[in-house]
């Protein structure tokens, strides 16, 4: 146990009585430090702030800690996940995140078969945006952890090196976080590791390349990504989304009933490229990518343009929705009925280029007003994104691969 001077002497101690002691009287001083805090610690980012960085206790993963040219910066440069010359809250923590696979303590509660509620029907949301389930599965139980829940989730395991037990346990958590926050250049841990050996194993990556860091990800994995994702049509933007996980692990499409999916003669209204307050990104040919019913095409444009007039200095930024006549959409699980549709987060540079949540540019304030405007408009849709802000006001819900766009179901 090692505490600064200063703060062994605030709790009566010293540094030197400190290390006279054995591990159970130490602890007893880490009780003593933590105490004040009780009940104010939610997310591990906040009880690791309490021992590095106090002031940033409840100021979320975003806060920045330390700037480039800073004494402090200086000490904890190897922080800088990104590089960008700031250290934010998140970046501090994330190895602690990582290792102990928990950021709230919402998560650390175990699900396993029998139970039931909303966090199962999160947990079978998360099994079919990764391809373990199908949405028909889903339909047969809802919110109970049935045997389709069951062997979904020993799939899932069984694929990310894990024991498959089929409880949704701590190991499991962890590896599903490190999915929904977006395994990416920076990210290291369990689900790296796996993510080498496919590329590896599909010879995307060499055996002596995933020797230099095994279980991290770095230029080399993220080239071999971007390869990887190039080659199979995905968008190639080197982070482990969950279109480029169903892929990598060749996992089933699921199965689409044709009376209600396939051939929808509703599902024949294409998006246009460019309108008021909005544009595309990733657009296919003639849209073949961004059709819907006419209906909730009108939706996203009457949407729009009611943005534009609260704020007009940036578009919002429309990509997949489904193809003509719904049915099979290469990439993803959903998309089949002309209901879904994607768009990204918005910036805070007001720039039309990608962002995830956590990263700097990301702008948490304005993405909660298209949210709050989507659901004012739309109460009965659903919004997938990884923003836990959002996920606690139960604003949006948690789904693996969503921390770099939202995914919008029109009821």
């Amino acid at each position: 146990i090692q505490f600064m001077p200063a703060t062994a002497r605030s709790l009566g101690t010293t540094i030197e009585e400190l290390e006279k002691m054995t591990a159970a009287e130490q602890l007893d001083f880490v009780e003593k430090y933590f105490a004040p805090r009780k009940g104010k610690l939610l997310t591990i980012e906040d009880a690791y702030m309490a021992v590095l960085y106090p002031k940033a206790i409840g100021k979320g993963r975003d806060f920045v800690l330390f700037e480039k040219g800073s004494v402090q910066y200086k000490q904890n440069i190897g922080l800088d996940a990104d590089g960008d010359g700031k250290i934010t809250v998140g970046e501090a923590s994330r190895k602690v995140s990582e290792r102990l696979g928990t950021a709230s303590i919402n998560d650390v509660v175990e699900l396993k078969k029998g139970d039931k509620g909303a966090a199962v029907e999160s947990l079978q949301d998360e099994m079919i945006d990764l391809g373990y389930l199908t949405l028909e599965q889903k339909k047969t139980g809802a919110g109970t952890f049935g045997g389709k829940t069951e062997s979904a989730l020993k799939a899932f395991q069984k694929d990310v090196a894990l024991k498959d037990t089929g409880v949704l346990d701590l190991p499991t958590q962890a590896a599903l976080r490190q999915l929904n926050d977006g395994v990416k250049k920076g990210s290291s841990g369990g689900v790296v590791r796996v993510l080498q050996q496919k590329l590896v194993s599909k010879k995307f990556l060499t055996q002596a390349e995933m020797n230099t860091g095994v279980g991290v990800f770095g230029g080399k994995t993220q080239v071999a990504l971007i390869q990887f994702q190039i080659k199979n049509k995905l968008e190639p933007n080197g982070i482990l989304s969950d279109e480029t996980f169903r892929v990598l692990f060749k996992t089933p499409a699921p199965f689409v009933p044709v009376s209600t999916n396939l051939n929808n003669p509703d599902i024949n209204t294409v998006l246009p490229m460019d309108g008021e307050g909005f544009t595309t990104y990733n657009r296919e040919p003639n849209g073949a990518d961004q059709y819907g019913t006419a209906l909730v095409i009108n939706a996203i444009v009457a949407l729009a343009r009611e943005w534009f007039l609260l704020h007009p200095e940036i578009l919002l930024q429309f990509g997949d929705i489904s193809r003509k006549g719904g049915g099979e959409f290469e990439g993803h699980t959903s998309h089949k009925n002309g209901r879904d549709a994607d768009v990204r987060p918005l910036r805070r540079d007001n720039r039309l280029d990608p962002v995830s949540v956590g990263e700097i540019a990301y702008d948490s304030i304005r993405t909660e007003e298209l949210v709050k405007l989507i659901l004012n408009r739309h109460p009965k849709a659903t919004i997938f994104f990884n923003d836990q802000r959002l996920i606690n006001k139960k604003l949006t819900q948690q789904a693996a691969g969503h921390h770099n766009h939202l995914h919008i179901r029109f009821s």
